[in-house]
């Protein structure tokens, strides 16, 4: 009796304590079930056999002592562990970096809150892959934004079931699936997830036809003045680009048509073509350039809109270091009420380009919005003899004062269906809102400009808007700024003695003289 009053309980503990060391280590139940349970029976009997001791030991100062430590324990757990709920339920997060550095893009942000189905993201990357917790990090950015979003991450070599399944031939394959539509790609960065999760959740082909034949900018062209980045990047947001022959008619699944700098005039038979597409509600952006007259004047000024026949001249541009004649629109200058230019920030060149005229009273129907103007300091040069003698002078009542604007974009509401004979509204569907957008420059979106400032993103935009993809309106990716932080030999003292020093004094002399306060209680 005397050794199970001494010794049962610290056996007991001791034996409880194996029983949880041993069920993570052994998967046979019974093993470590039956020491736990002999281990509790032993501190049971210690409880009983030495019960008179422990109901003394209850009723003492110590013991109310540790009932009260005991309680502000429970509570502190109590609160944290509430914390941690609440936490999991109402999760935020907060990215407190100048420029964002660990956040989403707004077009990735816009198209998870758009997500119309859910998506699954199969990533096949090794556990010792140097590149799949970079991967999970921003993986786990997109699934905070939308619950649409289930992720996986699978071994190849230890699984091949699945390797086989998804057809899998390297490491690093990322598989996004939607319905029936799949993606897959190589590259574990913020565009290649986002251009797959748009390539499987839209089921309809974006068709963009560029129209050719009239000295316009090749799509196949990669010298300065082709447009194969422009088509590049475009591809790249699922859009599908053909070049169109106008004579032929627009075909009926145009998403939209590009008319990108032509040399020379269309036929009557080419404008009425494009004329009648427009009527039915159709999306074109014309970029026209200085000099050749295309003929598309009169389609043009039934949506309010001209092209003039001048040269904006930027003094501007000239002061920092660049042509009179290649305008700049700063990022101030653009209409922050259209949805193409709402969030765009960035400054564009626009080599010899011309002024559009916004009429003053519009037909009906037709709303116009300038999308973006140059500084007040520039104008529209309307003298050939200048402009070829290099001698460029505004002169007054001749040329235009700025700013000026350059590109403008239209739209025409769809006119109600005629009533039938009894009053009631006819039953054919109206057509959808017309969209226009017109440039007076195309440089600005060819190879040699269009990686320049904000260009190519202006005109990823514009294309996005025309046809009604809002979500892909393209932003700019951050950069990472340096951040560099100098202090003089004084600040440095003081930060050493107050942060490095001081500090941790005082906490230990705190703690000291709470110790012995407590002890001499």
């Amino acid at each position: 009796m005397s050794i199970l009053r001494g010794y049962a309980g610290a056996a007991g503990a001791v034996l409880l304590l194996l029983a949880i060391v041993l069920s993570t280590v052994t998967p046979v139940a019974r093993v470590y079930l039956s020491i736990g349970g002999f281990g509790l029976l032993l501190m049971i009997a210690s409880l009983i056999v030495n019960r008179e001791q422990v109901i003394a030991g209850l009723r003492g100062r110590r013991a109310r002592e540790a009932s009260a430590s005991a309680g502000y324990a429970l509570t502190v757990l109590g609160v944290v562990v509430l914390v941690n709920f609440l936490a999991t339920r109402h999760h935020r997060q907060f990215d407190m970096t100048e420029n964002k550095d660990f956040s989403l893009s707004e077009q990735t942000l816009k198209v998870l809150e758009a997500l119309p189905r859910d998506v699954t993201v199969t990533a096949f990357f090794r556990e010792a892959e140097p590149s799949r917790q970079k991967l999970e990090d921003l993986l786990d950015q997109y699934r905070y934004h939308s619950r649409r979003l289930t992720v996986r991450f699978i071994d190849p070599d230890t699984h091949p079931g699945d390797v086989k399944r998804y057809g899998v031939t390297e490491y690093g394959t990322i598989v996004i699936e939607s319905g029936k539509q799949e993606s897959r790609t190589n590259s574990p960065d913020e565009e290649a997830l986002t251009n797959g999760l748009i390539k499987v959740t839209k089921d309809r082909e974006r068709v963009l036809y560029f129209t050719s034949g009239h000295g316009e900018r090749g799509l196949e062209d990669n010298d300065r003045g082709g447009m194969t980045l422009f088509k590049g990047e475009l591809e790249k947001q699922h859009y599908a680009v053909k070049p169109l022959t106008l004579s032929q008619g627009v075909p009926a699944d145009a998403t939209a048509v590009v008319i990108a700098g032509p040399q020379k005039p269309l036929l009557d038979s080419e404008v009425k073509a494009l004329d009648g597409y427009l009527d039915r509600g159709g999306r074109v952006l014309d970029l026209q350039d200085p000099g050749p007259d295309p003929g598309l004047g009169p389609v043009l000024r039934k949506y309010g809109l001209a092209v003039r026949e001048d040269v904006i001249i930027d003094r501007v541009s000239q002061l920092l270091g660049g042509d009179v004649r290649i305008p700049m629109i700063p990022a101030d200058g653009y209409d922050t009420a259209s949805p193409i230019t709402r969030t765009f920030r960035y400054q564009t060149f626009y080599p010899l380009a011309s002024s559009i005229d916004i009429q003053s009273s519009l037909p009906e129907g037709v709303m116009v919005t300038a999308l973006g103007k140059t500084a007040a300091f520039s104008w529209g040069e309307t003298s050939d003899d200048e402009l070829k003698s290099g001698r460029i002078t505004l002169d007054e009542g001749k040329d235009i004062k700025g700013p000026l604007t350059l590109a403008a974009a239209a739209t025409k509401k769809p006119s109600p269906p005629a009533p039938d004979k009894e009053g009631n509204a006819a039953l054919p569907p109206s057509p959808p809102e017309t969209r226009l957008v017109v440039f007076g420059d195309s440089d600005f979106a060819s190879n040699s400009y269009f990686n320049a400032s904000g260009n190519g993103d202006l005109a990823l935009s514009v294309v996005a808007w025309l046809s009604e993809q809002e979500e892909l309106v393209s932003i700019r990716p951050k950069t990472a700024l340096p951040r560099i932080l100098i202090l003089t030999r004084g600040e440095i003292f003081l930060y050493l003695w107050t942060l490095v020093l001081l500090g941790p004094v005082l906490v230990t002399v705190a703690g000291v003289a709470i110790w012995l306060r407590r002890k001499k209680l």
